[in-house]
């Protein structure tokens, strides 16, 4: 599936998106992290993961450097749990675009360009854009995910 940016995603991302969108129990995946290839040409997974904690995600989504080892972009989708309550518990997919402030315009631009449509491509309804790292503080993903409920 090619988009506007030129850039294409790879059948590997829908297939593990759906994965974490379909599976039960342990093996369900809790994230799934992506990256355009080295050539500019594909949306490919860098890491699918069970992990359960958000905080070992965090560290590897903000910690991703390109070969030069300069921090670099990523998009990554997460479940996120959590309670409302008597309402009930809930659980919300939440689309991540994360590009360093320190990016240079070319990858930052390629990003920006590819986003929505992988984010429309999954069809995840619910996205948080963060350039630093506080903008993906547990308490804001988690307001972003329910609404504002919690």
């Amino acid at each position: 599936m090619s988009m506007p940016s030129g850039v294409s995603i790879t059948d590997e991302c829908l297939t593990a998106f759906s994965s974490l969108r379909s599976t039960r129990g342990p093996r369900k995946p809790k994230f799934i992290i992506y990256r355009i290839s080295d050539d500019e040409r594909e949306v490919i997974i860098e890491e699918s993961s069970t992990e359960q904690e958000y905080e070992v995600f965090l560290q590897k989504l903000s910690s991703a450097v390109d070969s030069k080892g300069d921090p670099t972009p990523r998009f990554a989708v997460y479940d996120v749990e959590y309670d409302l309550g008597a309402d009930g518990k809930r659980c919300t997919t939440v689309f991540i675009s994360w590009v360093p402030s320190s990016t240079p315009i070319k990858p930052c631009m390629l990003y920006a360009s590819t986003k929505e449509q992988l984010r429309n491509v999954l069809d995840v309804k619910v996205s948080i854009h963060a350039d630093e790292v506080d903008d993906l503080r547990w308490q804001n993903v988690l307001s972003v995910a329910s609404g504002g409920r919690t």
